[in-house]
Parts: structure tokens; sequence; C-alpha cells
């Protein structure tokens, strides 16, 4: 009996063995797809806030690897592959320089391992389960990077609950730095080649996605960052992206900041070639010497051309008018393009928008100068933030000494005589000439009114405005992201108010995301903001309206006449009560019990407060505060300082014909005094002559008569 039970047993599990394994089997086909470079396995997985499956396809080529010989030149598509592809695992980003401000560091502060290669050009996508069954779904195209060398090693975007809001999410990884935007000028190493990778991964995505559910008339191109940003923008206004995404957002960055405008020449790239000893070959030559080098020296090269961020220009993307018309990438600046309305989409949808304190994302060159001293800090300002401020702005001439002191004047003379004082007025100083003037600077272009767009009629209410908006082609929504004591996404808390640099993504990208980064759960506010970017921008990926149907909370598209810049944040009855709280009982920094009026208001009643159902937003009011000080004054103050010299140039060149003429007054009046007692001497020598003369005579005479007499 005990026998037969055993055997009942074995037979059992057997069979629950086999369905497990027909089970397994069956999930496996679900998740694989066939495209015609070959088959792709990827990974289903469950959400936790999402009921919905999601599968992840990683690390899929859509470009050979750039190595040997293709390093420096242009993008070759993938053949394909033989075997199944098993799409599980994200590849290295390609190289970047080390142990930088985008690193992220473990607790004791020592920067944790990334791996890099240069085979990088990789997609993943993220997709619900139901895009297969169905069809036609949203897609999104990310773009991450900073500063045009950088993109986030370990902690990356991803797609998982976008996803399973009904949004297919495509993440490109593409070449940066010395590898993205080196240009020999040459058809064969022409440069841009960050943005070539970009266009050839959406290149791909239209050629494929069908196939994993997503419809090729919705996508949408989203940039974020300091590369991000201003790639979009550039691929907006390149005839070699028309066609591809029907959509654009750009966070937290724009072609119309200083630090990130295009090249015009390739003086760094030829500067890069000498520092390699490439610049003795002529020719292809000296491509096949820079294809030599070790990515070390590579990056070696580079970081002296970086200058550790204090670049006056950095090596990116360049106006490659050296090749034919129809082969250029960037036909002219970007930034004339756009004032120009030249190759734009008029009709498309544009989200833009920024956080309500990017500087805070706190660099690590500020806390290593912070940590020798007060002293390091400010020498640091002095002797290399404002300079570099100075030139970027374009300050020369004599009044470049007053401008500097008015700088200082306002951001660091009138704070107290602290180390974390000083590093609040670094970051304020940093989000203005780094982002919040670019971005009122970029809302004045996009805002131009058109030729056929009627005047605003003041006798209009806010609804009536709305719907104007809406009815002249309104299209683009602007928004400011701001929440308190935010994460970014090294981790890192930011204690001086308000949202720093890159701390809306793990926002965006759901609670896996934020979860992954901080090791934490959302709090309930934190939850309820999340939440509330995700739908905002979901509905827009959707159908190009962030609010469709909504007439009380909706959000007004931005115009000439009715500037409305959403507040993405929490209730903003508790801005200052947050901001408060933190700052005084958790800023590691010890700020302090510090005047809150002098600090946070300023930051968050300017640049994070925006009532309702108003006709202007107080942030653009802030926005165009701060620009008339940089536009407006500053540069009145130089040329008034010019002005002055040069009158007072003028008055010494006067002085000084004046001392001409009078030194020639006094040769001229001496000159005659010595005259006069010249001729006066003459007449005086030639009386004694005459005189001589009738002496030698009459003694003459005499003489001969005396001997007349003797004789």
């Amino acid at each position: 009996m005990i026998a037969v039970r055993s055997l009942l047993y074995r037979f059992t599990l057997g069979i629950l063995l086999l369905a497990t394994r027909s089970t397994t089997r069956a999930q496996i086909q679900d998740v694989t797809i066939v495209l015609s470079q070959g088959t792709i396995v990827g990974l289903k997985v469950f959400p936790e806030t999402s009921r919905i499956p999601v599968f992840t396809y990683l690390g899929i080529p859509y470009a050979k690897p750039p190595l040997d010989e293709l390093r420096f030149t242009p993008p070759v598509p993938s053949p394909g592959w033989n075997r199944t592809l098993y799409a599980r695992d994200f590849k290295p980003i390609c190289p970047q320089l080390e142990h930088n401000s985008y690193d992220d560091v473990d607790s004791q502060g020592h920067y944790k391992f990334r791996e890099t290669s240069e085979d990088c050009l990789y997609i993943n996508i993220w997709m619900p389960e139901t895009a297969i069954r169905y069809g036609g779904f949203p897609v999104l195209v990310m773009i991450t990077g900073e500063e045009m060398a950088f993109d986030w090693s370990i902690n990356r975007a991803t797609g998982l609950d976008l996803a399973s809001d009904g949004i297919i999410v495509v993440t490109v990884q593409y070449r940066t730095n010395v590898f993205g935007w080196l240009s020999l000028g040459q058809k064969y190493a022409p440069g841009n080649l960050g943005l070539l990778d970009q266009q050839l991964a959406l290149v791909w995505v239209r050629d494929n996605i069908q196939k994993f559910g997503g419809d090729t008339n919705r996508i949408t191109l989203l940039g974020h960052g300091t590369t991000g940003g201003p790639n979009v923008m550039t691929h907006m206004v390149s005839p070699m992206t028309r066609g591809l995404f029907s959509k654009a957002i750009i966070m937290s960055g724009t072609i119309f900041s200083p630090y990130s405008r295009v090249n015009t020449d390739r003086g760094l790239s030829d500067e890069i070639v000498k520092i390699l000893a490439c610049n003795y070959d002529i020719g292809r030559n000296v491509l096949k010497c820079l294809q030599q080098k070790s990515v070390h020296d590579l990056l070696k090269a580079y970081e002296y051309v970086y200058r550790n961020g204090n670049y006056t220009i950095n090596l990116g993307p360049i106006v490659d008018d050296y090749l034919p018309v129809m082969e250029r990438y960037i036909l002219d600046d970007p930034r004339a393009l756009f004032a120009s309305k030249s190759f734009i989409i008029e009709d498309m949808p544009i989200m833009f928008g920024i956080t309500s304190n990017e500087g805070g994302f706190m660099l690590n060159r500020w806390l290593d100068f912070a940590k020798q001293g007060q002293d390091y800090l400010r020498k640091y300002v002095n002797e290399t933030m404002i300079p570099n401020i100075l030139e970027q702005y374009d300050f020369d001439g004599v009044g470049r000494n007053q401008i500097r002191e008015t700088i200082n004047w306002r951001f660091f003379d009138q704070i107290p005589d602290t180390t974390a004082h000083l590093l609040h007025s670094i970051i304020k100083l940093t989000t203005e000439t780094k982002y919040e003037i670019p971005f009122y600077k970029t809302l004045e272009v996009f805002s131009m009114t058109s030729a056929d767009q009627p005047d605003q009629d003041p006798s209009l209410n806010d609804e009536s405005l709305h719907q104007q908006a809406l009815r002249g082609g309104g299209n683009l929504y602007v928004y400011l992201f701001h929440h308190s004591n935010s994460m970014d996404m090294r981790g890192k808390i930011n204690y001086f108010g308000g949202a720093s640099h890159s701390s809306d993504l793990p926002f965006l990208m759901g609670p896996s995301l934020f979860q992954e980064i901080g090791r934490k759960r959302l709090s309930q506010s934190e939850d309820k903001l999340c939440k509330k970017i995700r739908a905002l921008f979901t509905e827009f990926i959707k159908v190009g309206d962030p609010t469709p149907g909504r007439k009380i909370d909706s959000w007004t598209p931005y115009t000439e006449n009715l500037k409305y810049i959403k507040l993405i944040s929490t209730r903003a009855e508790n801005l200052f009560q947050n901001d408060k709280h933190s700052l005084e009982t958790k800023n590691p920094y010890l700020l302090g019990h510090i005047n809150l009026d002098d600090q946070e208001s300023s930051r968050s009643s300017k640049s994070a407060i925006y009532l309702d159902n108003t006709k202007d937003s107080e942030y653009f009011h802030y926005l165009r505060r701060i620009d008339s000080f940089w536009f407006g004054f500053l540069p009145k103050l130089s040329h008034i300082m010019n002005a002055t010299d040069q009158e007072r140039l003028r008055n010494r060149r006067i002085d000084l014909i004046l001392e001409e003429e009078q030194e020639l007054f006094r040769e001229s009046s001496e000159a005659s005094r010595y005259k006069h007692a010249f001729f006066s001497m003459l007449t005086l020598v030639c009386m004694l002559l005459a005189v001589l003369c009738v002496c030698v005579y009459v003694l003459k005479k005499n003489t001969n008569t005396s001997f007349t007499n003797i004789l």
C-alpha cells in the first residue's frame, strides 16, 4: 500500500513538473519577437504597482559596434544576429570620464564600479503585455545625458512603470564626449556621431516598433539633461530626422544655454588631435592614428579640453558646413533656426520644463573645496566660477571688473560668513546662469508671435484666453517641477530647498526606479506627486495634450499672450512649511535657523509658487526679473563703464594735446628770449669790433705821425 502511494505521489509530482515546465515555455514564447535582424527573447516582469505584466527587452543592437576601423565614423546599421538574442541585461554604456559628478557613490563616499565599453550602441524596450495583442500603442524614445560628456551609468532611466501605463518606452545608448563629437571635417570622420547614433536608433524604432505593438505615427522624443535636451532640440531642426517623431519633450536642458551651444569650428577637435600627437599625419592617416589610441589616452586628451567643467565652449555637436548640403546634420546654428522657425514642424506638440532649484545638484568639486574650508571655496568662486560666467555671457571690456563686483555683491557679499551659506549662493548662481536664464530665452523664442496669430483682446477672461490659445494652435506646454528635499538620480538629497537637477526623472519613471535609487518606498506625498507627473506626461505622449477634455484644472498652452507655467508639485500652500522644516532640522550642511525670507522664499515663492487659473505665472515674472539683471542691468553697466573709460581717454587725450601746446609755447618763448639775447650780443660784438678798428686806425695814424717827426 505504501509503495502504491509512493508511486502515485511520484506520478503526481511528475505531472506538476511537466505542467510547470510547459507554463514556463509558454511565458518565454510570449516574450519572443521575431524581427528582420533575428529572434529576440526578453523578460516578463510584474511591476509592484500594476497588475499588467510588462515585457522587457534590454541590449538590442541597432548598429555595429564602433570598434577599430569604425571608431569616429558614422554608425553602421546592425546586420542582425544568427542565433536567438536573449535581451535580458543592460549593456555597458559608452566610455566616459571616471569619478565625475554624475557617477554614483556608496555610503562611504567611494565611487561605485561601472562598466563601460566602446561596444555600446544598444536600445532597451519596455512594453505592456497588451501592446502585442492590440497594437497601435504610443512610443516614447528617451535620450538622457549631461554636458555632452556623461550619462547615468548605474541608476539608468527605466520604463517599467510607464509601460504599465500603456506606453512603449525606448531608451537609447549613444556615443558622447570625444567618442561622439570629435570631428576631422571629412565625410569619413564628420563629427556629430552622437546625433547620428540617436538618428539611427530612431530609424530602427520606426522600422521595428510595430512588431512590439507600437504606432509609428505616435512617437515622442524625450530629451533630459544638458545633453538630452539640446540634442532633441537639434533633431527638431534637422532635416535628417523629419518624420521620425511627432512630439517632443525637453527637460532641464536647452540649446539656448551658453554651456550647450554648438561648435562652429573644429578648434577643440584639432586640439585633441594635437595632444594625441596625430597632427603630424594628413588625410585618413589622422583617423588611423586616432583609431590606434587607447580609450584611456582618448579620455585623457578630452579631459584637458573639458577642463573639469570650466570650459568656455565644450566639445559637442558642430555645424557641419564642410559636408555636402544633403549630408549635413546641422545646417546652421540651431538657435538661429529656431528663431527663424526654419525646418520646424509648426504644429508639433512640445512639453518643456525645468526643476525649481536645478543648481541643487551638488557637484563633487564644490564639496571638495568646502571640506578644505571657506577660503578655498571662495577662491574657486572668484578665480574660476565668476570668470567662467563672464566668458559665457560675453562680458568683456573695461566694465568687466565692475560686473564681477556686482555679481559678488548680489550673491556673496550679503550672506552670513559660513561655508553652508556660500554653498547656497553658489547653487543659486548656478541655477540662474545655467538653467533659468536659458529657460527664459527658450520660452521667448518658442512663443514668438506668428504673423497670423491674433492679438490679445484685453476684455477676455482666463477661460476665453485658454480657448483662444487652443484655437490659435497653442501646442507648447511649460512646467516647473518642485519637491522639497528631492532626490536626484545619484540618490543624493537636496537640502537647499526646491527640486534639484535630475530629481524629476525618478518621479516620472515611477516607483520602480525611485526605490532602486533611494532604497526606500515612496511616502504618501511622493506617491501622489509621482502619479501626478506620470499622468500628465502619459496623456501628452498619447494625445499631445497633458489634460485632454478637462476644463477646471486644464494645462493651458503657453503663448505670447498667455504665459502659463504649470506647477507640478504637491499642494502649494505647504511649500514654505515643508522647506522651512527640512532646512532647519534635517540639513547636514548646518544652515541652522537662517532667515527663510532671504533663502527659501526667494527660491520657492519666485521659482515654485504658481497659482492656478491665473493669466500670467509668478515664475514667469521672476524669470523676467533675473533676465533684466543679466541682459539689462549688467550690459548697461558694462556700456557705461566702457563709455566712461572712453570719455576718460578722450579727456586725457585733450589734456595731452593742451600740455603739448603749452610745452611748445614755452619752448617758443624761451627760444624767443634766446634770440633777442643773441642779437644783442651780436650787436655788442659788432660795436666792439668797430671800436677796435677805430682804435687800431687811430693808433696806426699816430704811429706814422711820430715817425715823420723823428725824421
